[in-house]
């Protein structure tokens, strides 16, 4: 453990860093237009695009997260948690460019759903959307003062202050643009830093044989079949929960072109595996090192920490802290900032001015943040939380994304579909333990696959009956495409890009 003087002092100075470089380039762009603030529509190279999308994808909780799936269920989970979250930029490469073809001018997810499927379904999707991020931040707040504390033994409550009111400073200010300007320079520090961790805790691990153990506990056994189930949990819940991610909604408009779109998608999926599999590979040592045990919480829930305190230099915890600061700010600003910049996108259609949409849109900024900071005080298992958001994006991602596709989805399909996919998921749901259930017990198999597995397959076959449905009972019943385009429009006039 780091020293806490030393540790809150690496603390306070992180923060302090990037709330400088945050409102320095804020003040700069400070007569910025709504379209800047909430879009910056078309600005952003690949180069840009790749460093905005890995920085907001991970957060802290890549340090926590997949080291307790991997000590938990072994190394076919950390497969599973890899190729999910490499399926997000893979599922924006399809609705990305096609939510750009239908609605050029759009601005984020909720705003599709408003002119695609009407008021109900919209304030429905809307209600889940503010949940699942304000859980993606509680989350990125626990995994923040979870690590902060056991690297430097700072109270929980005090990292959460510094590092909330930090990002929530510059974000409310400066938008998307200084939201993306902090990610270049996180990226390009965070990945040569990581890489460095990763090969000298390879070499220190390697000689403690710690592998060897593990070996012999069945975590790098590629025959169980627990291992299998969750891994399929994590690929559903991580694509399916970032359909409502609202950041990843902004990027998609941000970088300068569909072509650039996909490349950018496509170096974020590559960096998305060898990362997310390697922190994961961590629990797995963790366990094979005597450090933790499977399922024994509180310890295994930041399993890779753990491994630290027993194996790493003093130096390797400090290079750590400094990470999961950036990490949680690259994380924190993209959902801060994704959540207002839609709420603004959608009030600008009731006829708000510009003065008013900024300063609603850097409110709710403030107001989703200060429960998620209260909340993250309470040290809840990072996995487990996100886990409840991905529960809902399992159930309802397919039948707002049919809507995309098909014109005979309704916005009552949507809700029937969503609904009910929600409470059969939700019967089958475990207690924290991950093993436990809370109503029905699983008839085979791990009871977080039921609860996945049973909300994507009924919400995607009600889909799939309403569609072919309304062919049937209502044949000129179609949704026209071209109301996307013409009923959407610019906020005000954008700002020329200069950065």
């Amino acid at each position: 453990m780091l020293d806490a003087t030393l540790g809150i002092a690496t603390l306070v100075i992180a923060c302090a860093v990037f709330l400088v470089l945050g409102l320095t380039y804020a003040w700069r762009r400070r007569r910025q237009s709504v379209e800047d603030y909430t879009t910056s529509r078309n600005h952003a190279p690949v180069n840009v695009g790749v460093a905005t999308l890995v920085a907001s994808m991970f957060g802290t909780w890549v340090l926590l997260s997949p080291g307790e799936s991997g000590a938990n269920f072994g190394i076919i989970s950390l497969v599973g948690y890899a190729l999910g979250m490499a399926g997000i930029p893979v599922m924006f490469m399809f609705v990305g460019p096609r939510i750009r073809q239908l609605m050029p001018n759009g601005h984020s997810v909720t705003e599709y759903v408003r002119h695609r499927f009407g008021l109900v379904p919209f304030v429905a999707i809307f209600v889940v959307i503010i949940f699942v991020i304000g859980i993606f931040i509680t989350a990125e707040m626990t995994a923040i003062t979870a690590a902060v504390s056991i690297l430097t033994g700072s109270p929980a409550w005090a990292t959460a202050v510094a590092v909330g009111v930090v990002v929530i400073a510059y974000t409310a200010y400066g938008g998307l643009r200084v939201s993306i300007f902090t990610d270049r320079i996180q990226f390009w520090i965070l990945i040569p830093v990581l890489l460095l961790l990763v090969i000298v805790a390879a070499v220190l691990v390697g000689g403690s044989g710690a592998w060897g153990a593990a070996r012999e506990t069945g975590l790098l056994s590629v025959t169980t079949p627990g291992s299998y189930f969750f891994a399929i949990v994590l690929i559903i819940g991580i694509i399916a929960s970032n359909a409502f991610h609202p950041g990843m909604w902004q990027r998609v408009y941000t970088v300068e072109s569909q072509a650039a779109l996909n490349r950018s998608l496509w170096g974020a999926a590559g960096i998305a595996i060898p990362l997310t599999f390697l922190m994961g590979m961590a629990g797995i040592a963790a366990v094979g090192n005597g450090s933790v045990g499977p399922f024994q919480y509180p310890e295994v829930a930041a399993a890779m920490f753990t491994l630290a305190a027993d194996v790493f230099p003093l130096w390797m915890h400090f290079l750590i802290l400094i990470c999961a600061l950036m990490l949680a700010m690259s994380t924190l600003d993209t959902l801060m900032n994704g959540l207002a910049s839609g709420m603004a996108a959608d009030l600008a259609g009731v006829g708000l001015e510009r003065g008013m949409l900024m300063n609603l849109a850097r409110a709710v900024t403030v107001i989703v943040a200060i429960p998620a900071i209260i909340v993250a005080s309470q040290g809840h298992s990072v996995l487990y939380v996100f886990l409840i958001a991905d529960l809902l994006g399992a159930a309802i991602a397919v039948p707002m994304l049919v809507g995309l596709y098909s014109s005979r989805m309704p916005g009552w399909g949507v809700l029937l579909a969503g609904a009910v996919g929600i409470v059969i998921g939700a019967l089958f749901y475990p207690k924290p333990d991950l093993l436990s259930p809370w109503a029905l017990t699983a008839p085979t198999g791990g009871q977080m696959f039921w609860a996945f597995a049973s909300a994507l397959v009924v919400s995607s076959v009600i889909s799939a009956v309403v569609v072919l449905g309304q062919r049937l009972v209502a044949p000129d019943s179609e949704y026209d495409f071209a109301i996307l385009n013409s009923d959407v429009e610019l906020i005000d006039e954008p700002s020329p890009a200069d950065d």
